[in-house]
């Protein structure tokens, strides 16, 4: 087991992987899988992810029954847990060290822990509604019957139906309704109906654990601690 200072460690990646961002498009590290995860790059076929692999732009995730995946984006710590039966792309573009997130959710649920933007935003895209987000906590789960449901945990997030051009604010404690009819609605949040997440609040806690295996197959565990 290893342990790391965060700061350190982001200014290795910072060194690593902002730099190479504008050939190789690295943007995220996968830091948690359970069960049944693959991903694909640039439509060569779906592979099956570990923890501690590199995303980059473009790269679509699936998760199958049961599974679960968490990224952290590699400038600010902005986490995405990507729940079961969910598909996934993965964007971003370089303004200045800073990387412009633009997240595409073909189905399912994921949770968006996002870190203050100081630049380019973090926007997650449907196939009815749009999520425009500076820095807050929230689900988005989207269904091509039910629509898509927006439940705020923390701060403010902008809520666009891509069909009538509506938005409304999304703030804690109420869920906004977006449905392919483009009506567009909020209502107080049902605790009920808050999905279950396996790390809980860990995508802001000030310590990341990544499991990997080394090149003799022997499992390891990473623990990166940051103030």
């Amino acid at each position: 087991m290893f342990k790391r200072n965060f700061g350190m460690m982001l200014m290795i990646l910072n060194f690593l992987f902002l730099f190479p961002l504008r050939s190789a498009d690295k943007i995220a590290i996968v830091i948690k899988v359970i069960g049944e995860v693959d991903f694909e790059r640039q439509s060569a076929g779906f592979k099956t992810i570990k923890p501690g692999s590199i995303l980059e732009n473009g790269d679509r995730l699936r998760t199958g029954k049961n599974g679960f995946a968490a990224i952290i984006f590699i400038d600010d710590k902005s986490t995405l847990k990507i729940k079961e039966n969910s598909e996934v792309i993965i964007s971003g573009s370089i303004l200045q060290n800073t990387i412009s997130k633009k997240i595409r959710l073909n189905q399912g649920t994921l949770r968006a822990q996002v870190t203050p933007q100081k630049k380019g935003g973090f926007t997650i895209q449907t196939a009815v509604s749009v999520a425009s987000v500076k820095g807050t906590d929230f689900w988005l789960l989207s269904d091509a019957l039910s629509g898509d449901q927006l439940i705020g945990i923390e701060g403010l997030v902008t809520f666009y139906n891509l069909i009538s051009g509506d938005s409304i604010s999304i703030t804690i404690g109420n869920t906004g309704l977006s449905l392919a009819d483009g009506s567009l609605d909020s209502f107080v949040t049902d605790p009920n109906t808050i999905p279950s997440d396996p790390m809980g609040d860990s995508g802001s806690s000030n310590e990341l654990k990544i499991e990997f295996q080394d090149p003799a197959g022997e499992k390891k565990s990473l623990i990166i601690e940051y103030k």
